[in-house]
C-alpha cells in the first residue's frame, strides 16, 4: 500500500458497456462517467480538507486521457489533443497536493509545520483551479461530445463509429499488454524512471480491462485483476518512497528492496497469465473416419 493514505481506485464505478454498444456510445457513456466523477471530486477539493479529493479528481483524469487514446482511431487528432493537454494539466496541479498529503502523512513527527506546508499548497492549487475555471472543464467535454466536433466525419471513421465497441476493445487491450511487456521481466532491474513508465502502462491496461470487463470471461479477469492491484500497491509505494527521497527523506533500504521482491514476484504471475481478453478458438473438428 502507498505511504499513508488510502488511495484506492475503485471508488467511481464505471458505466457497464455493452459489446454491441457502438464504439460513440461506449465512448460517450465513458465520458459522462468520467466528467461525474472529475466533477464530485474536484467539488471535495475545493470545498473541504478532504485528502481523497485530489487523489480521485486524478483518477478520473487518467480514465478519462485512457479513453480518449483507447477511441483515437475515430476522433479528430487536433480536438482530442487539446482536451488531453487540458486533462493533463488538470491532473499535474492536483499531483503537487496529493504528493503533498502522502508525504505529510508518512512524517507523524514533523506533523505541525509540513502540515502548515500542505495547506499552503491546497490553497495555492485551489486558487489556480478556481483562476483557470477548472469546474468548466468537464461540462466543456460534455458540450463538444454533444456538438459532434470530437469525432472525425469521413466515411471511414463513421464506419468504425457504429461498430461494435467489442471488436475494438481487444485490440486497444492487446496494444496495451505489448505496452507493458515491453519493459522487460524484472521491475527490480528497471530504473526508477522506467519504473515509473511501467506503473503508467499498467493503470492503462487496467483502467482499459475495467471499461470493457463485461466482454471477458469472469475467471480470467477476476485474477488477473486481483494480481495487477497487488502489483500497483508495490509499484505505488515504490513511487510514493521515491518521492519522499526526492522531497529529503531517506527510507529504509530493506522497504524498497522488499517492494521490489514482491513486485517482481506479482509481474512474473501476471505476465505469464493468458490473455483473456483473446477468444480460444474451439478444437478442430476431427476428420469422419472413411467408410470400409
Amino acid at each position: 500500500m502507498p505511504l499513508g493514505i488510502d488511495v484506492t481506485e475503485a471508488a467511481t464505478p464505471m458505466p457497464v458497456l455493452s459489446p454491441d454498444t457502438s464504439c460513440e456510445d461506449a465512448l460517450g457513456q465513458l465520458i459522462i462517467g468520467c466528467c461525474a466523477a472529475l466533477d464530485r471530486q474536484l467539488a471535495v477539493f475545493l470545498e473541504t480538507e478532504d485528502e481523497s479529493g485530489p487523489h480521485k479528481a486524478r483518477v478520473a483524469l487518467r480514465r478519462l486521457t485512457t479513453a480518449l487514446d483507447a477511441f483515437a482511431p475515430i476522433l479528430r487528432r487536433k480536438q482530442a489533443g487539446k482536451v488531453r493537454s487540458a486533462a493533463k494539466r488538470l491532473f499535474r496541479a492536483l499531483g503537487e497536493v496529493r504528493d503533498a498529503d502522502v508525504f505529510l502523512a508518512s512524517h507523524p513527527g514533523n506533523s505541525e509545520a509540513l502540515g502548515r506546508r500542505t495547506l499552503e499548497i491546497r490553497r495555492k492549487t485551489r486558487k489556480m483551479l478556481r483562476d483557470s475555471k477548472a469546474v468548466g472543464f468537464a461540462p466543456g467535454l460534455l458540450k463538444l461530445y454533444g456538438s459532434q466536433e470530437l469525432f472525425k466525419q469521413n466515411r471511414r471513421s463513421q464506419i468504425v463509429r457504429a461498430a461494435p465497441v467489442r471488436l475494438l476493445a481487444a485490440l486497444v487491450m492487446g496494444d496495451a499488454w505489448r505496452a507493458a511487456r515491453s519493459h522487460g521481466d524484472d521491475p527490480a532491474k528497471m530504473e526508477e524512471v522506467a519504473r515509473h513508465d511501467f506503473r503508467k502502462d499498467l493503470k492503462t491496461l487496467r483502467y482499459l480491462g475495467e471499461f470493457f470487463q463485461d466482454f471477458w470471461p469472469a475467471e480470467g479477469w477476476q485474477l488477473f485483476l486481483a494480481r495487477m492491484q497487488e502489483l500497483q500497491d508495490e509499484l505505488g509505494l515504490l513511487n510514493d518512497l521515491a518521492n519522499a527521497r526526492q522531497k529529503g527523506r531517506e527510507g529504509e533500504r530493506t522497504e524498497v528492496t522488499a517492494a521490489l521482491k514482491r513486485a517482481t514476484g506479482l509481474w512474473a504471475a501476471l505476465s505469464t497469465m493468458p490473455p483473456f481478453w483473446v477468444p480460444v478458438a474451439p478444437p478442430a473438428a476431427a476428420d469422419p473416419e472413411p467408410d470400409l
